[in-house]
């Protein structure tokens, strides 16, 4: 509406100054018109006066040709006529009542009219005709007519302008309030309407503005731009899907490489309880066993049979591929599960797993499954660094300050750390150990992607994972995660 307003007082406001000017210019060229047939008229009528007087004067006499032009008065209307001379010895009943220096063109036969203002304030148009008497001496036939109806009729006509302007200004503000209405605020307030749902992610409404103006084609354009925002959308959103769906194969590949390198130590950790069950299936079946040690037997093979299961379960838990969620966790869980995973390829490699006794309770927002995938593969990298075995910690600190160039947000935060006393990292390759491919270890030891979608892992869940090493001494990996409060 306030542009609808803006354009309408723009061109009342020309309207109105092109309409004033008109007015002023042709009232004024009617009153100029109006001075120009007054003093034509009284030319006229001061020409017959004058031919008539001169003769009545030299037939006459001087008395009878003053009587005359006295007694015209009655016959001229409007017209005042008097007889003046153009001397100095003029009485002042004939004096004329312009001053004698602007009558000089008298002096050389030329009529003359002017404009004068009376003692009274009136205007007047003065006609000025010579008339020499037989004796000589120069006078005038004065004619003077009152104004007062030039002006009225100039007062009326600026009435009457004032009006009409004061009409077209009314009627244009109306009109144009209308169409305005229609042509520019309906199709304006659709178009914002419009803009505003495109602008909070709703590309669903198509936008039509009809007619062929400039309006309508920027609806166009909206909609036109609409369309390709929801194509764009659309494409986005597949290829995301796509990333998606390869980043979990991507983890889902690397956790059974991870289960590969477990399982060396899981097929040694699953012998031990066979060799057990195999034993006692043996002993149970001689006839002459005593029937407390066949009960005390069948124990043992269920208690091993039970430890098989779990570690089994363990495995299928960690290789199967599932969808990602974030739920409460507590970390403390997450690392048992690992140091138990972690336990028969530790003892083959001889390295001793160290976790504190009473871990601090502390809990994430995060998918659990993709925690331990971080934990396994930080921890197995510590494991094969450490060729002569060595000590692993791990770590859970229940207050921490995360690192930079992370951006540090308001609450509380914890880390989990995984310390090795392996061979540690070359300082050149500090900055390309979470790079995708890249890898120092001999063909066929790795894939090269488990820092990298470890780095990734804690990234998506508003983390951010660091490391220190020191060649010959050992690498340490720390997590920093936001703590999830208490409710």
């Amino acid at each position: 509406m306030r542009l609808t307003l803006k354009i309408t007082i723009a061109i009342l406001l020309g309207v109105a100054l092109l309409f004033s000017i008109h007015s002023y210019l042709s009232i004024q060229r009617e009153r100029a018109e109006l001075k120009e047939r007054l003093s034509r008229e009284a030319r006229h009528l001061g020409t017959t006066l004058r031919n008539l007087g001169g003769e009545i004067w030299r037939s006459g006499g001087e008395r009878a040709a003053l009587a005359f032009f006295e007694s015209s008065n009655i016959a001229s209307g409007p017209l005042r006529v008097r007889w003046v001379w153009l001397d100095r010895a003029a009485s002042p009943r004939t004096q004329p009542q312009i001053p004698l220096s602007k009558l000089e063109a008298l002096q050389r036969g030329e009529s003359l009219s002017l404009l004068a203002e009376s003692q009274d304030g009136h205007d007047y148009l003065l006609t000025y005709l010579p008339l020499s008497s037989p004796q000589g001496r120069l006078g005038a036939i004065e004619l003077s007519e009152s104004l007062d109806e030039l002006h009225g009729y100039v007062e009326e006509s600026l009435r009457r302008s004032a009006w009409l302007l004061v009409a077209t200004v009314g009627s244009g503000l109306l009109l144009m309030t209308l169409l305005g209405s229609l042509w520019i605020n309906r199709p304006v307030r659709r178009l914002s309407e419009q803009a505003r749902r495109i602008g909070s992610g709703d590309f669903s409404t198509a936008v039509t503005v009809s007619g062929r103006d400039e309006l309508a084609a920027l609806g166009q354009t909206i909609d036109g731009m609409r369309q390709q925002l929801a194509d764009a959308r659309e494409a986005e959103q597949a290829a995301t899907r796509e990333k998606f769906d390869a980043l979990e194969k991507l983890r889902h590949t690397e956790r059974l490489a991870t289960l590969g390198r477990l399982s060396a130590g899981m097929a040694h950790e699953l012998g031990t309880p066979l060799n057990v069950i195999s034993g006692r299936a043996r002993l149970i079946a001689d006839p002459d066993l005593p029937s407390d040690e066949v009960t005390r037997s069948a124990r043992i093979i269920d208690d091993q049979a039970e430890r098989m299961t779990v570690i089994m379960r363990q495995l299928l838990d960690f290789a199967r591929r599932g969808t990602a969620r974030k739920e409460s966790v507590e970390l403390a869980a997450v690392i048992r599960s690992v140091v138990d995973l972690l336990a028969p390829t530790a003892r083959k490699q001889g390295v001793t797993l160290r976790v504190t006794e009473e871990l601090p309770a502390v809990r994430v927002e995060a998918d659990p499954g993709q925690i331990q995938q971080v934990l396994l593969n930080l921890a197995l990298n510590g494991i094969q660094a450490m060729s002569q075995g060595g000590e692993l910690q791990l770590d859970l600190l229940s207050e921490a300050q995360p690192t930079e160039p992370q951006k540090v947000r308001e609450g509380s935060w914890c880390a989990l750390m995984v310390r090795d006393q392996g061979e540690g990292i070359a300082p050149e390759h500090l900055t390309q150990i979470f790079d995708p491919f890249f890898t120092t270890k001999d063909v066929g030891q790795g894939t090269g992607l488990g820092l990298s979608i470890a780095y990734g892992i804690v990234e998506e869940h508003g983390g951010k994972i660091t490391v220190e090493s020191t060649p010959q001494q050992g690498s340490c990996f720390t997590i920093t995660l936001p703590r999830k409060e208490a409710a």
